[in-house]
């Protein structure tokens, strides 16, 4: 017996490890910047989904159960966690300038206040003059 022998539990085992590293979406966030937005944007939808549950869940007299509070806090800190992260990162492409364009020119729209679209120009414009940085999309 060779050291590479291919049995059938060596296969399966190398597919059940490979598979989620070999799929197209690990694929599609190569760049760790590219990765950072989709964090975040997974993590604000969830913080909205929650919210959303927490307001349908709510009704006169009736307090939320402590462990949805603690899930929302938990979901609150990764996402704030998420945000942190990005901010801390630089755009190198234009593919991951425009990511992140994107992700704040929708998050201030999301959000609806005329402020939040002030403080994502502000952002963009102290993260685009930063050095090594790709220039605005």
């Amino acid at each position: 017996m060779t050291l590479l022998s291919f049995t059938r539990r060596r296969v399966l085992a190398a597919a059940a490890f490979l598979g989620p590293v070999l799929r197209s979406d690990s694929a599609a966030h190569a760049s760790p910047f590219l990765a950072a937005v989709h964090r975040a944007e997974a993590a604000d939808a969830a913080f909205l989904r929650s919210g959303r549950i927490s307001v349908r869940l709510l009704s006169p007299g009736v307090a939320l159960p402590p462990d949805w509070r603690a899930y929302r806090d938990a979901l609150r800190l990764a996402r704030s966690d998420a945000r942190m992260t990005l901010y801390a990162l630089t755009p190198a492409t234009p593919r991951e300038a425009e990511a992140l364009v994107a992700y704040l020119t929708e998050r201030a729209a999301r959000c609806g206040v005329p402020g939040a679209a002030k403080a994502a120009r502000r952002h963009l414009r102290e993260t685009f003059s930063r050095p090594y940085a790709c220039g605005p999309p």
